[in-house]
C-alpha cells in the first residue's frame, strides 16, 4: 500500500444524428436530432504497484467481444492486469444501437469502431494523468425507482410492484486531489433509463445524462462518473419527458453530492482486483416439431403485421422469425449443453468493493451479494464488461414474464437455464472474499 494516484479522462461519444436508437421496438424512424451529448469518462486509481480503471459510458451496451477487447487493450496502455479495468454502460434507450442487441435497428459499424476506440484510449490517458489523491465511500438513501413486474390474472407484466424488491441506494466514491479538491465522483444507482419512451427520437442520456451534468455544474473540477446499477425489474418512478428525466437525475446527483462531502476520504487506500469467467447454461432447444412450429407462428405473425408496423416493429418482427429459424436448426442438430461467456469482476478500493456483472441483472443480486460481502459498502453493477440480456433470479423463472419468457432472444439463442443465479452469486461471494 502507497501513496495513493488518481487520474481521469473523458471523451464524448455521441453517434451522428440519423442513427438507429436501441431499446424499443415502437419507435416511428431513426433519430431526427440531439438534445444531450452521450459522453464516456475513466477513473484510475494506483498506488504505484498496483491498479484499477473504472470507465463508463453512456450507451446501452456492449458484447463480451467488444468489452473483452477494450479492457485488454487498456490493460496493456495503463499498465495493469485486465481483470483490473471495469466497463459500465449506463444503457440509455435513447442512444445508438450496439451490437449486444439484435432486431431493434441497425449498427453504425464506424461509430462503434470508433467508440471502441475512445473507450480504450481514456483508460490508458486516465492512467497517464495520475496524480496524489485521496478517496473514500458512502451509500446514501435515494430511489428513483419502483419494481416493474407487477402479478396480473394474465400473468407477470411489467407494471409497478410495491411489494417487490427495490435497491434505494446510491453507492458513491469520491475522489479529491492531495490538496483537497474534487477529482471524481463515480456513483451508482439501479434504475433503468428508460424515463423517455419509444416516441422520443431525440439522443440523449436520459435521467443518468442529467444526473452527471447535475453533478458537475455543482462540483466543476470532478468529472462525475455513472455506473447503472443492478435494475433488471426496475422502472423509472416517473416517465415521459425531459423535465421528468431531469428531476429524477437531480434525485440521483443530490445523493451523489452529499455522500461526496460526507465520505471519509484516505491516501491510504488498499486496492485489489479479481475476476472469474463463467459459462453460465442455456436451456436446451425443443423438439424439432415445436421449433417448427415457433416458425410458422412468428412467420404468420410477421405476415400479419408488417404493412401496418412501426419502423422498428418490422425490424423486430422480422427478428423473431429469424431467431424462431435459427431454434430450428438448433433443434434439428440436436445441440444440447449449450452456454453463453459470463465474467464476473470485483474491485476491491478501500473499504469498499464494486462488483460488475454482465446483462440486465435483477435487484435481488445485489441485495445477496452485498450480503455475504465483507466490505463496506459493496457496490454491485450490471451492463459490466458485456451483455447477456436479462439475468432473472431463480424465483422470477418459475413466474415467466418479459424478462423470462421474451427478451431473451435479441442476446440468446435460448434462456438462461435458473440456477444461474447459484453460479454467479457463488463466484461473486468467493471473488470478494478472497480480495478482504
Amino acid at each position: 500500500m502507497g501513496q495513493l494516484l488518481a487520474g481521469t479522462a473523458r471523451e464524448n461519444i455521441t453517434p451522428p444524428v440519423g442513427v438507429d436508437q436501441c431499446g424499443f421496438a415502437a419507435r416511428s424512424g431513426p433519430s431526427t436530432g440531439l438534445h444531450d451529448d452521450l459522453l464516456a469518462k475513466a477513473l484510475y486509481l494506483g498506488d504505484g504497484e498496483s491498479g484499477v480503471v473504472l470507465i463508463t459510458a453512456d450507451i446501452i451496451g456492449l458484447n463480451h467481444a467488444q468489452a473483452t477487447a477494450i479492457r485488454t487493450k487498456v490493460a496493456a496502455g495503463a499498465g495493469v492486469s485486465a481483470d483490473a479495468v471495469m466497463i459500465t454502460c449506463s444503457h440509455t434507450h435513447s442512444g445508438p444501437v450496439t451490437p449486444c442487441i439484435r432486431y431493434l435497428g441497425d449498427v453504425d459499424e464506424d461509430y462503434m469502431a470508433a467508440t471502441e476506440g475512445k473507450l480504450a484510449a481514456i483508460g490508458i490517458a486516465a492512467a497517464r494523468a495520475a496524480r496524489p489523491a485521496t478517496c473514500g465511500w458512502r451509500r446514501e438513501s435515494v430511489r428513483i425507482h419502483n419494481n416493474r413486474r407487477q402479478r396480473t390474472p394474465e400473468g407477470m407484466a411489467i407494471g409497478v410492484n410495491p411489494r417487490g424488491t427495490v435497491a434505494p441506494w446510491a453507492d458513491v466514491l469520491a475522489v479529491d486531489t492531495a490538496e483537497g479538491r474534487p477529482l471524481a465522483r463515480w456513483f451508482m444507482h439501479a434504475c433503468h433509463a428508460v424515463v423517455l419512451g419509444g416516441e422520443n427520437l431525440l439522443l440523449s442520456g436520459d435521467w443518468p445524462g442529467y444526473a452527471q451534468r447535475v453533478l458537475e455544474a455543482a462540483e466543476p473540477e470532478a468529472t462525475a462518473l455513472y455506473a447503472q446499477g443492478c435494475c433488471g425489474d426496475l422502472n423509472p418512478k416517473a416517465r415521459g419527458t425531459f423535465e421528468i428525466a431531469e428531476r429524477l437525475g437531480k434525485e440521483v446527483a443530490g445523493a451523489a453530492i452529499k455522500g461526496a462531502a460526507q465520505a471519509e476520504k484516505s491516501a491510504d487506500v488498499t486496492l485489489g482486483h479479481a475476476g472469474r469467467m463463467l459459462d453460465l447454461p442455456l436451456q436446451d432447444p425443443p423438439s424439432v416439431a415445436e421449433a417448427e412450429s415457433i416458425v410458422a407462428e412468428n412467420e404468420a405473425y410477421y405476415a400479419e403485421h408488417e404493412a401496418g408496423a412501426l419502423y422498428f416493429e418490422r425490424e423486430w418482427y422480422k427478428g423473431w422469425v429469424a431467431w424462431a429459424q435459427r431454434l430450428l436448426e438448433l433443434a434439428k442438430e440436436g445441440v444440447t449443453g449449450m452456454t453463453t461467456p459470463y465474467y464476473v469482476q470485483a474491485l476491491r478500493i478501500g473499504d469498499g468493493v464494486i462488483v460488475g456483472l454482465p446483462g440486465e441483472v435483477f435487484a435481488q443480486y445485489a441485495i445477496s451479494i452485498g450480503d455475504a460481502s465483507p466490505a463496506t459498502p459493496t457496490a454491485v453493477t450490471a451492463y459490466t464488461n458485456g451483455y447477456v440480456g436479462y439475468v432473472p433470479t431463480e424465483a422470477a423463472f418459475a413466474e415467466g414474464g418479459y424478462e423470462v419468457d421474451v427478451a431473451y432472444k435479441i442476446a440468446l439463442p435460448t434462456m438462461l437455464k435458473p440456477d444461474c443465479e447459484r453460479i454467479i452469486l457463488g463466484a461473486a461471494e468467493e471473488l470478494v472474499g478472497g480480495l478482504f
